[in-house]
């Protein structure tokens, strides 16, 4: 990984000299409309970067916060009516960060007037020899984590809307539940700006130059010009091009991918379960080497299940809602469906929508600082569950900033340094 690190470096450098020289015969007079000096500008506005300038404006930070697209938009991977949250988790970093979410949760919630999250329940399920599922367990039992591991008759009777199997292993947990996604998103983004924030979209940002580790200007496509002293990159998938196009001489071991959700409608004959978001628990399923989750239905009409880490590789986000979801992978959701959610109409969803991973080669996060600029932020590559954590991770981020430091014991497990040697992939979901 080293020398595959180090190439592509060089590459970058090679690329970021002919786009200078390219930009340099371009140029045209930068507008600069605002010459305000920030404490930190957060660039990304989805869940990590609001979250971010969020947790920063809240601790007395001047926090000037800038996406490229109108906020809630549908591009990145920060959208929709549903998100999972839980504490079903077999790492301890992961189940750190679940422990200081929720009550963040709860903050937001109650200084917005909000409702951001409904208590469903969690159902996590496969075979007894599911490596995934012994290792939960046993850090529900380590953290001190109330679950219930239930029969297949039992869960069948309190859950009507699945169709558990004699061979699964079943595991209840009574805390998961859905973080409505956008609403939560817009939300904070409003918070921010409550605590002082300047949130900014429709402001795409074309590059970032570090002129000092006390300053960085950041320069938009529509030629403004602002200055901070940090920044906090929470571009999800455009962060190796924000990077480039910055000559920053780094490279993110990551890959965008578009992944796909679908909405499967009650069959009429079923009308008596209830599958809303009141009634029906959310669910992953571990089967030998595929994922599944479920959501109950919030907004859009039908349940969302999804076929976890299956979606195209892009070269580029400018590629994300153009490709085609590889069909044989639609057949298995529909198979699945038909099994574990026999009342659902399998035959032909009700609804789909795209979004964004972005994944990691070992699908843990990226938080950690540039190698070579320390007042430069790397926030929260997620790779595909990092929504439920958003405050969390802001917390973080701010603990970072303000203290070099953080509360969470395994927060090293985040760093860029570890891909300077072999790692493993995660196989929970």
């Amino acid at each position: 990984m080293s020398n595959q690190y180090n190439n592509s470096v060089r590459r970058i450098q090679t690329i970021s000299t002919h786009l200078s020289h390219q930009n340099s015969s371009d140029s045209k007079v930068l507008k600069s409309n605002d010459h305000t000096l920030y404490d930190i500008c957060v660039i990304g506005g989805g869940i990590t970067g609001t979250s971010t300038a969020y947790q920063l404006s809240k601790e007395g930070y001047k926090v000037l916060l800038l996406e490229q697209y109108k906020i809630g938009h549908d591009n990145g991977s920060s959208h929709g009516d549903g998100r999972i949250i839980r504490f079903s988790y077999p790492e301890d970093i992961y189940l750190e960060l679940a422990k200081l979410a929720y009550p963040l949760w709860n903050d937001i919630e109650n200084e917005s007037g909000s409702k951001l999250i409904q208590i469903t329940g969690g159902i996590d399920f496969g075979s007894h020899k599911s490596q995934a599922l012994i290792d939960l367990i046993n850090a529900y039992k380590k953290h001190n984590i109330k679950y219930q591991v239930m029969e297949y008759q039992e869960a069948n009777e309190r859950f009507p809307q699945f169709n558990f199997q004699k061979e699964n292993l079943i595991v209840y947990q009574q805390d998961a539940g859905v973080v409505y996604a956008t609403k939560a998103v817009q939300t904070i983004w409003e918070l921010a700006k409550r605590f002082g924030a300047v949130a900014l979209d429709d402001k795409k940002v074309d590059q970032i130059k570090v002129e000092s580790p006390e300053l960085v200007t950041i320069q938009t496509v529509d030629q403004c010009i602002y200055k901070s002293k940090k920044v906090v990159l929470s571009c999800g998938g455009w962060i190796n091009e924000i990077l480039l196009r910055s000559q920053l001489n780094l490279q993110i071991p990551v890959e965008a991918s578009q992944e796909k959700v679908f909405y499967w409608s009650p069959k009429p004959e079923t009308k008596n379960i209830d599958y809303s978001q009141y009634s029906n628990p959310v669910s992953i399923y571990y089967g030998e080497v595929d994922a599944f989750y479920s959501l109950p239905q919030i907004e859009i009409p039908g349940v969302k299940i999804g076929y976890h880490h299956s979606g195209n590789a892009l070269s580029s986000m400018k590629e994300n809602k153009t490709k085609v979801y590889p069909p044989e992978f639609v057949e298995k959701i529909k198979k699945f469906v038909e099994k574990y959610n026999p009342g659902l109409d399998h035959s032909k969803e009700s609804h789909s929508l795209t979004c964004v991973y972005t994944n990691t080669s070992d699908y843990h996060f990226i938080i950690d600082k540039h190698p070579r600029h320390q007042n430069v932020i790397i926030a929260s590559p997620c790779s595909g569950h990092g929504f439920k954590f958003g405050p969390a991770i802001g917390k973080v981020i701010t603990q970072l900033i303000k203290h070099n430091k953080t509360s969470l014991s395994t927060f090293h497990e985040f760093s860029l340094s570890r891909f300077n040697k072999s790692t493993n992939k995660r196989i929970s979901a």
